[in-house]
């Protein structure tokens, strides 16, 4: 009897979440049946989103660009606080620095992680101390939810200038169960807002997380990427008024096997998106295109970038030194990624000139192939970002312990790096 209240119980729970994703999927379709393609996207602030200058460009960084000589260097932004840390996102400020943010703690979803904030000063290239500025108990205060762990943070510039931090928090479950935050800064990072909650479903409003870097319309509104892992895996990509409010959903794609997307606008209204896949071999990323300001998109397809289902980047260049504008007609793309189907053991960059449809391999920025793998020796989640001054700065996870910094220019990508990949 006791056995058979428990699979009655089972039942219920499976054929509740079951109706809460089918209205959910409902009123995916339904938001985007109503809407119309008014919106497009912003070309100017699809590369350099770096705030007013309020200082001058050092001559040292300056000289980091005119010279045309090959220019790479690397070091850590983080500087164990914690035993581990991931998800490093970063964005230029108005006085030519950096600012990194990544969460860390004892382990991935211990209860311990918040999110750390650091400074690359562009003065001295050098880092500064990592400060937690973000915790559950601050999540929970300013959303009046138990919050149990945080995730992924994400950064972007906001049309007024303001810097906007999302990062993902779970109140119940895993994972699958996560809620996207939103906490804003009016004075370049040195102080936070209260965080409030996006309202992402109607029906329990769980199972959004966040990976890709934001998109900008022309209106002033900013699209995130973002994706699914409850019942599924799929993407998604939200419309946000700037008021931080969400005003639109669209539907990427479906099933079980696509997540953490990425866009690159091409123009105004098209686009192509690639996102990290999770099926059955051949381990690929996926791809896929829109025509109309992303309102609507193919189905996504297997690439021909081998990847071992993590997390990946892009950007578009501004090509300083025409090195590679000058092989197409097309604004040249970057991507960061693991060029491997099965192990994280490598970190490669790769580039478009022909609007993504084919890649060449740059670069193996790492690389350790150790047999038998070693998972705690692995580089992932990468995050892509280029300055006002046309340097490339590539943050990652190293290990799982440190996060990782290279900074390169467009002559160094162009060129061939020594076997063994960057020391």
């Amino acid at each position: 009897m006791k056995s058979l209240k428990t699979d009655l119980m089972k039942n219920k729970i499976i054929l509740a979440i079951g109706l809460i994703t089918l209205l959910t999927m409902t009123w995916t379709v339904l938001t985007q049946l109503f809407n119309t393609p008014s919106h497009q996207f912003s070309l100017t602030k699809r590369t350099l989103q770096s705030a007013s200058s309020t200082e001058e460009t050092s001559d040292h960084a300056d000289s980091l660009i005119k010279n045309v000589s090959p220019f790479i260097m690397a070091q850590f932004a983080s500087h164990e606080s914690t035993p581990e840390v991931h998800s490093a996102t970063a964005i230029e400020l108005g006085n030519n620095n950096i600012m990194a943010f990544w969460y860390g703690g004892t382990r991935e979803g211990h209860q311990d992680v918040t999110i750390y904030q650091n400074t690359w000063h562009n003065k001295t290239q050098q880092w500064g101390q990592e400060k937690s500025i973000l915790t559950r108990a601050f999540t929970r205060d300013g959303t009046s939810r138990y919050i149990r762990k945080l995730g992924n943070p994400v950064v972007t510039r906001a049309s007024d200038n303001s810097i906007w931090l999302f990062y993902v928090s779970v109140s119940v479950g895993g994972w699958a169960g996560s809620a996207i935050n939103l906490t804003r800064s009016y004075d370049e990072g040195q102080s936070w807002s209260v965080p409030k909650r996006l309202i992402t479903s109607p029906f329990l409003n769980l199972s959004t997380l966040i990976k890709g870097t934001p998109v900008h319309y022309t209106d002033g509104t900013i699209g995130l990427p973002v994706y699914h892992e409850l019942l599924g895996k799929f993407g998604e990509l939200l419309k946000l008024n700037k008021n931080g409010d969400v005003i639109d959903k669209i539907r990427l794609s479906w099933g079980k096997t696509s997540l953490q997307p990425i866009l690159f606008p091409l123009s105004s209204d098209n686009a192509i998106a690639m996102m990290r896949y999770q099926g059955k071999a051949p381990m690929r990323i996926l791809t896929q295109t829109s025509s109309n300001a992303g309102i609507n998109w193919t189905t996504a397809e297997k690439s021909t970038l081998p990847n071992p289902g993590a997390g990946i980047i892009g950007l578009f260049l501004y090509d300083t030194d025409n090195l590679l504008a000058n092989k197409g007609s097309n604004t040249p793309l970057l991507l960061a990624f693991n060029n491997d189907e099965e192990e994280r053991d490598d970190m490669t960059l790769a580039t478009s000139i022909d609007n993504g449809l084919s890649w060449q391999v740059a670069h193996a920025v790492e690389e350790n192939k150790l047999a038998p793998p070693n998972k705690n020796q692995q580089f992932s989640y990468p995050w892509l970002l280029q300055t006002k001054n046309g340097n490339i700065h590539l943050l990652y996870t190293w290990h799982k312990s440190h996060i990782k910094h290279v900074i390169f220019n467009t002559t160094w990508l162009t060129n061939t790096l020594p076997a063994g990949g960057l020391k």
